[in-house]
């Protein structure tokens, strides 16, 4: 006879077969990123700061009019391939070739159509990442 709560018929205990569900959402986002290799973090500040410095000029562009301004081919440049930079830092979690490729094309596209120095440096550092991410995987 089994006594309550001790073990199943298996002999497994009930708290062994139990399954727990990992945390999900944006907390635990910000928690992979702090386990992140270190290689991994130039497609992440590229693209980071590609989306921010891009809302940035916007809003700053709209409270300089006082209005809603149309958006330029350089905010959208930097706003959309800085976000996918951030998906290449996500594909780059399971297959770093296949990440480090959006990376790489996200970083040429910002060099070579954002003018300034915005665009070269994001464009820059998500090269940056996505050469370092292949190199240290090989």
């Amino acid at each position: 006879m089994l006594a309550l709560g001790r073990g199943t018929q298996g002999g497994e205990s009930t708290e062994t077969t139990r399954t727990r569900s990992a945390p999900t959402g944006f907390g635990q986002s910000w928690r992979d990123l702090a386990h992140a290799p270190t290689y991994q973090v130039p497609l992440v500040l590229g693209g980071f700061v590609a989306v921010i410095a891009g809302i940035l000029t916007y809003a700053f562009a709209a409270a300089d009019a006082s209005a809603l301004v149309p958006v330029t081919a350089e905010v959208a440049y930097l706003v959309l391939f800085g976000i996918v930079g951030l998906i290449g830092y996500g594909v780059a979690k399971q297959n770093v070739q296949n990440g480090s490729l959006i990376a790489a094309i996200a970083g040429l596209v910002l060099v070579a159509f954002v003018s300034g120095t915005t665009g070269l440096i994001t464009g820059l550092l998500l090269l940056f990442g996505a050469i370092w991410s292949l190199a240290a995987t090989r």
